[in-house]
């Protein structure tokens, strides 16, 4: 019997060079494969290696666009119509909608990524019970995060290789997992994959509740992010009570970004208020391939020596208020007669960061914008939604204007809204995915020649990667007949 070759990696391997990490752990090659899940600081470390991993080139990676799970965000975003690219560079296929094939890097690397991630998770859970624990908030701790990141990394596969979940639900989805193993499995449907979705992170929420561990950084997945999570899964299943009343106790203990917090650069998460970030110092820096080298224009990297500049689009700048700090951080630049908007939202420099830019996963403008849609799409307190949208409008905007949209133009306000608050943090291109919108690049200031695609039908196969050529040659429980189209 063929066995999978991707998903078997532990992260062991991978720790041995973040002794100078920002956590204290011990050197995992002092560690065994075996014993690295036997002990709570064992588990830990594979937890802190997967914050890792979820930051860096996959190993014998060089691509310098497959820097871990932010590579994907910006891939998503630049499948949009809210990011314009002027040169043909890296992330061009993604920009181009090219980058589909079962043959190509993006989606063999972004497979290898996120089962890479389970396979370590279901390490950790397979041991969990027999470790020996030092309080149960350790243990809740544990479980608790194996058990979002678990979650975390199957709703990304499951909405990256598969439409969207409603109207979906019984198509083939992805191979599921739940403990370790080299067997490869045939795809599960959307509807179990978001089952062991919902099932994981309701499990980890009620761990955390119970015994809520403390928090010792930005990067581990505490109750609050693992609420953000749940709620994120709610909107996409369209069920709008769960994603309200989640996104609502995921955000209650942050306050919202300030103009001030907001205009410092997005690149330090100790400047501005996340929820759930990775930090990268600069010796962990994957320097050209990283975040920053591709979307931050204040620092040398692909962007900023305009070998792959990436600009806000012209009509998202055209419909922000003149007095929106999102408006201000935009810089106008023109080349050959057509003006492009810098955005400076994401400014390392500024922040003192450069190529060691912290990288943002999570933010309660996040929750508000899911709890204002939830309840937009509910019906009947327009006046709840409005209230949203004031209190984000009143940290964005010096002269607002109150929201008295209602009914059908409040919903459209709310997801307006989004394309604002969340630019370049990988939403539109996976919105324009969940609502089933058509692409529509036109009166904007993209280059026909190079983006390729100025529309896109919704539901269009480009949206969907390939299952890569690699597990389909090792994986005997999924053949030809079970590509995507």
């Amino acid at each position: 019997m063929k066995k999978i070759s991707i998903i078997i990696a532990l992260i062991v391997g991978l720790s041995v060079s973040c002794s100078k990490d920002f956590l204290e752990t011990a050197p995992s090659n002092k560690i065994s494969d075996v014993d690295v899940f036997k002990t709570a600081a064992g588990a830990q470390t594979v937890l802190d290696g997967v914050s890792r991993m979820l930051r860096d080139l996959l190993p014998d990676e060089t691509s310098h666009d497959v820097f871990g799970h932010k590579a994907l965000d910006l891939s998503w975003d630049l499948m949009g119509e809210d990011i314009v690219c002027r040169k043909n560079h890296w992330f061009a296929t993604d920009y181009q909608h090219d980058n589909r094939s079962a043959s190509y890097r993006r989606t063999r690397t972004t497979w290898a990524l996120y089962y890479n991630v389970i396979n370590n998770m279901n390490n950790i859970l397979a041991n969990a019970d027999k470790i020996p624990y030092e309080t149960t908030k350790q243990e809740a701790g544990i479980k608790g995060q194996a058990l979002s990141i678990r979650a975390f990394a199957y709703f990304n596969l499951v909405n990256i290789y598969q439409f969207t979940y409603i109207g979906h639900e019984s198509d083939p989805g992805v191979p599921i997992y739940t403990e370790p193993t080299t067997q490869g499995n045939p795809r599960g449907t959307v509807q179990q994959v978001y089952d062991l979705i919902v099932a994981d992170l309701d499990e980890a929420i009620a761990l955390m509740t119970a015994n809520t561990p403390d928090r010792r950084h930005i990067s581990d997945v505490d109750l609050s992010v693992a609420h953000g999570l749940r709620a994120r899964v709610a909107l996409q299943m369209g069920d709008w009570p769960k994603a309200e009343t989640e996104a609502a106790a995921a955000r209650a203990d942050y306050n919202l970004n300030t103009m001030a917090d907001f205009s410092t650069g997005f690149s330090d998460y100790q400047q501005s208020t996340w929820m759930w970030g990775l930090e990268i110092n600069d010796e962990q820096s994957t320097v050209y391939a990283s975040f920053p080298s591709h979307l931050d224009m204040s620092v040398g990297g692909y962007a900023g020596l305009g070998y792959m500049p990436k600009y806000m689009s012209t009509a998202l700048y055209n419909m922000l208020p003149a007095d929106d700090v999102r408006k201000t951080l935009c810089t106008p630049a023109v080349y050959t007669g057509v003006t492009y908007y810098i955005n400076y939202k994401f400014n390392a420099a500024l922040a003192g960061k450069n190529f060691a830019a912290d990288y943002v996963m999570m933010r309660p403008e996040e929750m508000l914008l899911i709890q204002a849609e939830a309840i937009a799409r509910q019906g009947g307190r327009d006046a709840a939604a409005q209230t949203l949208l004031n209190d984000l409008h009143a940290v964005r905007q010096t002269a607002p204007v109150p929201v008295t949209a209602t009914g059908t133009a409040l919903l459209d306000a709310v997801l307006l809204e989004r394309r604002f608050e969340l630019w370049g943090e990988g939403f539109r291109g996976r919105d324009i995915k969940r609502l089933k919108l058509a692409l529509d690049r036109n009166g904007s200031n993209h280059n026909p020649v190079l983006a390729l695609y100025m529309t896109l039908p919704a539901e269009d196969n480009r949206w969907n990667y390939q299952i890569p050529q690699g597990e389909i040659d090792a994986n005997d429980k999924i053949g030809p007949e079970d590509q995507n189209n």
